[in-house]
């Protein structure tokens, strides 16, 4: 078996895996994110329950690519694993867990708040749901910023977990304020459009 052939295909399956799955969890989560102006509809919400199947064929062909690249390089020899390879492990098995999150309690706390912007909902859902996004937005950074740049394939484990570490914080410290400030940008929005009816 030509080991070189093997290693090419399961990169371009990773870089297929990475590009799907970054690319339409970005898509849902701003998607996601009208409920701040507006609710959504059912299509929009079945259309959001698609892009989450897609996601989840990404983080399979993800996986999937990935323990081939693993046992190609590290014979799964845990002392040939790099601090940049168990960064990647780690942010791989957060977005798995988050991505299950989001299928068995964010779209059915969509499901269930259909009709209703975000801004209308209990201050414990919408910290739930702000939760899931930010550790969605942030994982999918993480994953991207790990693949494209070279720099971090050579940083200390010290120095790459601080560095993801914060881009966990800011996600999720962003959405937790934005989940906060829900009612205020409904309530803003809503004058604003009732100052341009009477206009």
């Amino acid at each position: 078996m030509d080991l070189t052939l093997v290693n090419d295909a399961a990169r371009a399956v990773h870089l297929l895996g990475l590009a799907l799955g970054f690319g339409v969890a970005i898509v849902a989560d701003l998607s996601a994110a009208r409920t701040l102006v507006r609710p959504l509809s059912w299509t929009e919400i079945e259309t959001l329950e698609r892009y989450h199947r897609m996601v989840a064929v990404g983080l399979a062909l993800f996986w999937a690519s990935g323990l081939v690249l693993l046992w190609l390089r590290t014979g799964f020899a845990v002392e040939n694993f790099s601090p940049k390879l168990l960064t990647k492990l780690g942010v791989v098995m957060l977005l798995t867990v988050n991505a299950v999150l989001i299928g068995k309690v964010g779209l059915p706390a969509m499901d269930r708040w259909q009709g209703m912007r975000f801004g209308a909902l209990p201050v414990m859902e919408r910290l739930r749901l702000g939760a899931l996004a930010g550790m969605s937005g942030a994982g999918w950074i993480s994953a991207l910023s790990l693949g494209v740049f070279s720099k971090l394939k050579t940083m200390e484990w010290s120095v790459l977990s601080e560095l993801i570490g914060m881009i966990y914080l800011i996600g999720l410290v962003g959405a937790m304020l934005l989940a906060i400030a829900a009612p205020v940008i409904s309530f803003v929005q809503d004058r604003s459009s009732r100052r341009f009816e009477r206009l």
